[in-house]
């Protein structure tokens, strides 16, 4: 599926929530994994496999307790038939969507398969929120286990390639139910099918599980993104709904105010926003970057503004907080 992007009015915040439904679901490809719009705290669980087919997003968005928000979570799966999530990533307090509860307010979505970025504007101020899929520093590639995998010590997994790890190095294995770190310690490509074996491995897998650098790396935001935001896992897996705590930055360096516009061609220059985890000092790690949203210097533009690179157009806003930034449409 392509980029897509939309700006509307929405009537409150039951609308957005509808409105960020058809727009996922119809427009971008999303899967409504979950209907809870009858729920006395109306919610939508959305699925995607992203771009490539290969990955595993769930978000849900929920019509909060607390006025003027859209709770937003993210999990590492989600079973529609119970309506539990399993190894959550958010925030009471700082991951939602900052909304008005029945007055009208403009809005922006920006989303592929792969992350969404909503905008409101709530007066003249402009809160930003992100979700989804990292564009990830680590490599996406994963083996499937061939067979259930249990527990123990010098374990071999059967998988569909074994040539995407590499003995001596430590991977990341998950499945719906679980997550952990695990060091290969060989791999026999000759075998049918290949093989992985770990040194030691904590739980039990189901067939299907994967195992590769970075397979799941989802964040959700806070309100006021880009900042904070929380991790379905990190490195060594999942801790608890805020324990993947990391935080976005611009790449300028602060030069931003000298570059913009940039004074031999007057252009404009957009810097990544980038993504490291943050916390204790043995969980710090420089993860990726957002998917098409930039910091810019305000020098030359206003917030609802558009540059136009190539036949490239992007949304500039001055995001509380968060500061200048511009948003591929």
């Amino acid at each position: 599926m392509a980029y897509h992007s939309i700006q509307g009015l929405a009537h409150g915040r039951l609308d957005l929530l509808n409105q960020l439904r058809t727009f996922l679901v119809t427009t971008t490809g999303w899967t409504l994994h979950d209907d809870q719009s009858a729920d006395p705290q109306p919610y939508f669980v959305f699925k995607s496999h992203g771009e490539s087919g290969a990955e595993d997003v769930y978000l849900q968005f929920r019509i909060s307790t607390t006025s003027g928000r859209i709770h937003v979570a993210a999990f590492q799966y989600w079973d529609a038939a119970t309506h539990t999530g399993v190894n959550e990533a958010s925030h009471t307090s700082y991951t939602y969507l900052r909304v008005e509860d029945s007055a009208d307010f403009i809005f922006w979505l920006f989303a592929d398969l792969d992350h969404v970025f909503v905008v409101t504007k709530l007066v003249s101020t402009y809160y930003g929120h992100y979700s989804g899929l990292l564009k990830r520093f680590w490599s996406g590639a994963v083996a499937l286990t061939q067979a259930a995998v249990t527990a123990g010590s010098g374990v071999v997994l059967q998988v569909n390639d074994a040539t995407v790890v590499t003995p001596g190095q430590d991977y990341v294995i998950k499945d719906d139910a679980g997550i952990e770190r695990v060091r290969v310690s060989a791999i026999d490509t000759a075998a049918t099918p290949n093989t992985i074996t770990v040194e030691t491995i904590v739980r039990d897998y189901a067939s299907g599980a994967k195992i590769g650098e970075d397979p799941q790396p989802v964040v959700n935001s806070y309100y006021n993104a880009p900042g904070t935001f929380y991790a379905v896992n990190k490195f060594d897996g999942w801790t608890s709904a805020s324990g993947q705590q990391g935080r976005c930055g611009a790449a300028h360096g602060g030069l931003q105010g000298e570059t913009d516009p940039e004074m031999r061609y007057g252009t404009t220059i957009l810097f990544p926003w980038l993504a490291s985890m943050s916390g204790s000092a043995a969980y710090q790690e420089l993860r990726g970057e957002l998917i098409e949203i930039f910091a810019v210097g305000g020098g030359n533009v206003a917030s609802e503004d558009t540059i136009q690179i190539g036949t490239d157009s992007y949304r500039v806003f001055n995001l509380t907080t968060g500061g200048w930034c511009a948003v591929k449409e």
